[in-house]
């Protein structure tokens, strides 16, 4: 099947920027109520969302204090800011222009919609009635789009190349998440609890987890659900099994490229299938940070290989 660069590499995109904004929304939302939880100890909330979907170093230099003002500002509606809500919404839908008239007009209808409702808003728009509602309506609307897309799209490239995009986005987001987890229980330990629990509830996976291991809440038990439970659609191993389905299914007229394509869904299973060969000991032996630092240059080796094959051109785009 003949595919332009330029169409792979916006069903790409649009995988990944809605992804990207949904995890957001998700994280922004259960930080607003761990920083209600941790009031008396200032910013600190603020300043580790900065840290996990932000850039400490551009944020401070614009904004200078971690007050909810500036943070919800800069993470949800700064057109500046590469990873903010907006700036997401807006190179999805972008790209979804640009290939329009290959994609179902439901998808168009939603993502614009979506658009052009958070760019009319401020942050007191945020803060005066419900944050939680705020960032519900984004989740509701992309799990709109998401289901519109899996209801009409035709099980060919063009769906296989959103899916890629959206997975590779979504293991990678799982593993900032964890390394960001592990970096603050160290500091804290004692108090990590509410912490845990909002990398959970993050992923809408609190009762999945209780599920599996009930009322017993902690790094390792979290570490491995998120990791290696399979049947969880957020956990790293469920992610790169649909990674690598998803590239597999994209059938290419020009060899070259199918063979590209199918090397990249090789190094997807290869960590898949690494993923189902560790357990409790691999994870806890010390070496965890490694291990999470590797599955993320394994990410983002993909996504360079991705680009390099179909959209050379592509500007890099810091996740």
């Amino acid at each position: 099947m003949v595919m332009m660069g330029r169409t792979a590499e916006a069903l790409f995109w649009i995988g990944r920027y809605t992804e990207r904004t949904e995890n957001h929304a998700r994280l922004i939302d259960v930080y607003y109520h761990i920083r209600e939880d941790k009031e008396g100890q200032g910013g600190q909330a603020w300043s580790r969302l900065i840290d996990t979907i932000g850039d400490r170093a551009v944020f401070t230099e614009q904004f200078g204090s971690f007050t909810e003002q500036h943070v919800l500002q800069y993470i949800t509606l700064d057109k500046n800011n590469a990873n903010s809500l907006l700036a997401c919404t807006n190179h999805a839908r972008a790209n979804l222009r640009n290939i329009r008239e290959k994609m179902p007009a439901e998808l168009w209808d939603i993502m614009n919609g979506l658009y052009l409702w958070l760019k009319e808003k401020e942050v007191r728009d945020i803060t005066s009635d419900s944050p939680h509602l705020f960032y519900r309506f984004i989740r509701d609307t992309l799990s709109m789009f998401q289901g519109a897309a899996t209801s009409v799209m035709p099980r060919q490239n063009e769906w296989y190349f959103v899916e890629a995009g959206r997975y590779l986005e979504r293991a990678e987001n799982l593993l900032r998440l964890l390394q960001s987890l592990c970096q603050d229980y160290a500091r804290e330990e004692g108090s990590s609890y509410p912490l845990m629990l909002s990398v959970l509830k993050s992923v809408s996976g609190y009762e999945s987890y209780r599920k599996e291991y009930a009322d017993t809440v902690n790094l390792s038990n979290i570490i491995k659900f998120l990791m290696l439970q399979e049947a969880f659609p957020r956990s790293i191993s469920f992610s790169f099994q649909a990674l690598e389905r998803s590239l597999k299914g994209i059938q290419l007229d020009e060899p070259d490229l199918n063979n590209a394509i199918h090397k990249i869904a090789k190094l997807a299973g290869k960590v898949r299938a690494n993923l189902a060969c560790m357990d409790e000991d691999d994870i806890l032996s010390g070496k965890l940070e490694m291990t999470l630092q590797a599955l993320r240059d394994s990410c983002n080796l993909m996504g360079i290989r991705m680009s390099k094959v179909f959209f050379p051109s592509l500007e890099e785009v810091i996740a």
